[in-house]
């Protein structure tokens, strides 16, 4: 392999070193096979028929907007309407959607209101909750939701789903689609080969 296109960097925290770490290993086994490594990730959130895109298509998302303008028509997050359905409903759907073991929702004691209006945003996007809040959104979906965070999500009025970070790894599915659409528009002389590797590292009992 020459190039390794992903969504998280190996390089998530500064270095301290470079010497044989298990978290370090990785970085001189590239180095050492000359290996370069794209790491496709804000950009693929933020830009037109990119990861949250893809999401709304899977969830039915219609008449969306961008949840948090970083530039001029682009942005994190998408926020828009679904055929109104039961919060439970909805968590099952998302569920299937993503083969999810589980999901934990975040919702005021037994709640299970009709759901028209729906925010998503892949990741860790609890930052953006007052967003969704601020464009209608009766239920935002995003993962690693803090504890306090959910609590402050209810105090404001927002309900959650939180289908994890992993979800994310829809991302080699969908850029396997447009790099084989690329590679035979262009006449790439390139082998794509998909990650078979499961990095979630949590599973629910």
């Amino acid at each position: 392999v020459d190039l390794i296109v992903t969504k998280h960097a190996p390089i998530f925290r500064p270095l301290k070193d470079l010497t044989s770490s298990p978290r370090n290993d990785i970085l001189l086994e590239l180095v050492k096979h000359d290996i370069a490594v794209y790491v496709s990730h804000t950009n693929i959130d933020i830009v037109p028929d990119g990861l949250n895109d893809w999401f709304c298509d899977l969830l039915g998302i219609k008449d969306r907007e961008i949840l948090t303008p970083t530039s001029d028509g682009y942005g994190i997050g998408r926020v828009g309407s679904i055929e109104p359905q039961s919060l439970e409903d909805l968590a099952q759907k998302v569920k299937s959607v993503f083969g999810l073991d589980s999901i934990r929702l975040v919702r005021y004691d037994g709640a299970n209101p009709t759901i028209s209006r729906v925010a998503i945003c892949g990741g860790s996007g609890q930052g953006f909750y007052q967003d969704a809040l601020a464009k209608g959104a009766q239920v935002y979906i995003t993962g690693d939701i803090y504890y306090h965070t959910a609590q402050d999500m209810l105090t404001d009025g927002l309900m959650a789903l939180d289908p994890g970070h992993h979800i994310e790894v829809l991302f080699i599915e969908k850029l396997l689609e447009k790099m084989t659409a690329w590679k035979t528009e262009a006449g790439w002389d390139l082998e794509l080969i998909p990650s078979q590797a499961s990095t979630n590292p949590f599973s629910h009992l």
